[in-house]
């Protein structure tokens, strides 16, 4: 088993030495959608888009938000628009109108994960027809103290505060606040892209959220295009475990009630017995990061987010989980206070690499068995991280 074990790793580390050392031979998106036509035809017919933060040189912090803030014109219509990091499509937002906005200005927030130049580029979209790329490069730093250039404060963009728990929304393009979730309900404001708003409400899906647009009015956006869920409409910041289901107000085309029947007399049946929830059963849904981390220029610290997700019924109450990377010891992932039917929570951690091998990143949820689940075998899951130093 120990050799079989170490041909594995042997192999996936030749294979992370080939997918390095060709990272930089292409700037094409690596997406099966059309791509935007070279300089050298006519732009005449196609969407223009321009950049107008962050600028050229900028520098920023692995782990925090970079917001790119673009406008795109059209004569027929902008459907929608993606963001791409050193070739990998990393948010792509849309209009929420079918036809698409003629002027549609963006707001794409994006998470580096490790240091080094980034180039950002932004395509703008009618139908299958893309722009000409607009491109700005940027420095990703390992910390603050690493940056050499003084920050200047971006206008245009929002400050989202990583430590703030509010649970809110910020809009990615022009949005429509409705009186009920659904597009059949009447309008009530639009809010620009890039504007922060509270949540205080949900459907069952978060399919739709119920956001405070000021002291006295509220309203309900749509998280993502019901076409196509990888366009967003728009993020969501800060903890939002917690925000109730709202049952929305009646449809806007219900139709009106048949006439009540007169009653009849029934005999009385007694109540059907009162269901017992099933036990909760807690997954590991998913371990999310970097899988290829080069350390030639010294060690790196990456970033990991691990989704768990409660599959039972009942609610869980407090949980504590434990991450671990192989070689290392067990490390705390964070405490739970209680996660209902259903819900589920993101939680992330950092791991420093200086050493070349591939290594396994172990999430174990409820590692203290404090949970009384319908399940306890599947708890657990991993990621292999190849490091390499070329």
């Amino acid at each position: 088993m120990n050799i079989l074990m170490l041909n594995r790793k042997i192999i996936l580390l030749v294979s992370l030495l080939t997918l390095l050392s060709a990272c930089n031979l292409s700037r094409t998106p690596p997406t099966s959608e059309p791509t935007a036509t070279s300089d050298s035809q006519s732009g005449a017919d196609k969407p223009v888009v321009t950049i107008s933060s962050p600028q050229e040189g900028d520098e920023v912090v692995v782990g925090t938000d970079v917001f790119v803030s673009a406008n795109a014109t059209d004569s027929v219509g902008i459907t929608r628009v993606q963001l791409i990091a050193n070739n990998q499509i990393v948010k792509t937002v849309s209009s929420e109108s079918v036809a698409g906005d003629q002027n549609m200005n963006v707001l794409l927030d994006w998470r580096p994960t490790s240091a080094g130049e980034v180039t950002l580029e932004v395509i703008a979209y009618r139908g299958a027809i893309a722009s000409n790329p607009a491109i700005v490069d940027i420095i990703v730093r390992q910390s603050q103290s690493q940056v050499t250039a003084t920050i200047v404060p971006q206008t245009d963009v929002p400050i989202i505060d990583p430590n703030d728990p509010t649970c809110r929304a910020l809009t990615n393009v022009a949005l429509n606040v409705r009186t009920g979730p659904a597009t059949s309900f009447p309008r009530i404001t639009t809010l620009p892209a890039g504007r922060q708003v509270p949540i205080v409400g949900r459907v069952g899906d978060n399919s739709w959220w119920l956001v405070r647009v000021s002291g006295t009015t509220s309203g309900w956006v749509i998280q993502r295009n019901p076409a196509n869920p990888n366009e967003e409409f728009i993020s969501i910041f800060g903890v939002c475990t917690g925000i109730p289901i709202v049952n929305p107000p009646p449809s806007a085309t219900t139709p009106p009630l048949p006439p009540t029947p007169t009653p009849t007399r029934t005999p009385t049946q007694p109540p059907p017995p009162t269901p017992i929830p099933q036990p909760p059963d807690l997954v590991v849904i998913s371990i999310n990061g970097p899988t290829a981390i080069d350390i030639s220029g010294g060690s790196v610290t990456a970033s990991y987010s691990v989704v768990i997700t409660n599959n039972g019924q009942a609610n869980t109450g407090q949980f504590n989980n434990s991450i671990q990377l192989e070689g290392g010891a067990v490390e705390e992932l964070g405490a739970v206070g209680n996660l209902a039917g259903g819900e589920s929570i993101a939680l992330s951690h950092d791991f420093t690499f200086d050493t070349e091998g591939v290594f396994t990143i172990s999430v174990v949820a409820d590692s203290d068995d404090m949970v009384n689940e319908q399940n306890e075998g599947n708890n657990t899951d991993t990621l292999d991280v190849g490091v390499v130093d070329p």
